[in-house]
């Protein structure tokens, strides 16, 4: 493997204070470490920097926790949990131009 590791990725950009945190989500799907709504920004970060070759593959991630919290959190709308789980990745497709037909 070539280029910098994830963790030295996140300390190159900053992110060290990120790394002694586990945030994890709870039985309300908050982030345990900052307690905001899980995915935190924390995570939202490093899923980013894991999956940046592959954001198609983050999308599939995010399904299992998308539908679990689904189950765990019925007040919410699929819109909520939609936006919560995957309005926050970049649209690989955004910028290109379309071929006209």
């Amino acid at each position: 493997m070539t280029g910098l590791s994830t963790v030295e990725d996140l300390r190159t950009r900053g992110d060290s204070d990120d790394l002694t945190a586990v945030h994890r989500n709870d039985q309300r799907w908050r982030c345990v470490d900052c307690h905001g709504e899980w995915p935190c920004p924390v995570i939202r970060r490093r899923l980013l920097v894991l999956y940046r070759r592959e954001p198609a593959r983050l999308r599939i991630y995010l399904r299992h926790f998308h539908d679990r919290a689904m189950l765990e959190l019925p007040e919410l709308s699929t819109r909520q949990l939609d936006a919560r789980f995957f309005g926050w990745i970049p649209d690989p497709n955004a910028g290109r131009r379309r071929r006209p037909t």
